[in-house]
């Protein structure tokens, strides 16, 4: 499944230079991007990239939705959208680390807990970028305490289910790319499951931990993709 990194280092330099051009990265965003996408190309091959790349371009997408109204309430990402280098570690890290661990010790349930954690980021995104835009009744995490618009942990009946169909999707590029053989049509359940999973944990996060100052937003979206990996991987475990 491994791929030529000197391949993946040309086709991933010209994808990134193209996402800063289109403005959807920063320059650290696009020195990140050249370096992860790489490491996911030699390690997992065309198509762990294939996930990757409809992570980052689903991702883009969201964030970009109804951008100017979500600015006037401030509630935009900083800088027009882009994404730089540390937001870019905190959400491809730990999946970068399973696709080395694969190469290094091949094993079924490390590409599928590779794209439950690209998954788990996607839905954080999408829950959280539509949920701005149209959840009607946000609540916090454990406690169901109604919440502001874009308050810190802040859930909604809308941002969920986009966030839960945006994990499916994903979950349907490593079907089709068939990134786990093994796995098959499991991927379609287990991926958006672990994603759930790990988006509702990082909820629970931000509403409590990360609002008194204990934990900044770049470690919960860490966590966040650990949790939903480790979930994705536990759940072809079970069907084993």
């Amino acid at each position: 499944m491994n791929g030529d990194p000197l391949a993946g280092l040309a086709v991933n330099a010209a994808f990134a230079a193209t996402a800063f051009l289109l403005r959807t990265v920063s320059l650290s965003g696009l020195v990140a991007g050249v370096a992860l996408g790489t490491l996911v190309w030699a390690t997992l091959g065309p198509p762990g990239w294939i996930v990757l790349v409809g992570f980052f371009v689903f991702g883009s997408g969201v964030t970009r939705l109804g951008y100017a109204r979500k600015a006037e309430r401030g509630l935009a990402e900083a800088g027009g959208g882009r994404r730089g280098g540390a937001r870019a570690l905190a959400k491809v890290g730990f999946p970068a680390l399973l696709g080395v661990a694969h190469a290094i010790a091949p094993w079924p349930p490390l590409p599928v807990a590779f794209a439950g954690a690209l998954a788990t980021a996607l839905a954080d995104t999408t829950g959280t970028e539509i949920g701005q835009l149209y959840g009607r009744h946000p609540v916090l995490l454990p406690s169901f305490r109604r919440a502001e618009v874009g308050a810190e942990g802040a859930v909604s009946l809308e941002g969920t289910a986009a966030g839960v169909l945006a994990s499916l999707v994903l979950a349907a590029v490593a079907w089709a790319a068939s990134l786990s053989p093994e796995a098959g049509a499991h991927l379609l359940w287990v991926i958006p499951a672990a994603a759930f999973v790990g988006t509702t944990f990082e909820s629970v996060l931000g509403a409590t931990v990360e609002t008194k100052g204990l934990l900044g937003h770049e470690a919960t979206n860490l966590l966040n993709t650990i949790v939903g990996g480790v979930c994705a991987g536990a759940g072809l475990l079970a069907l084993s």
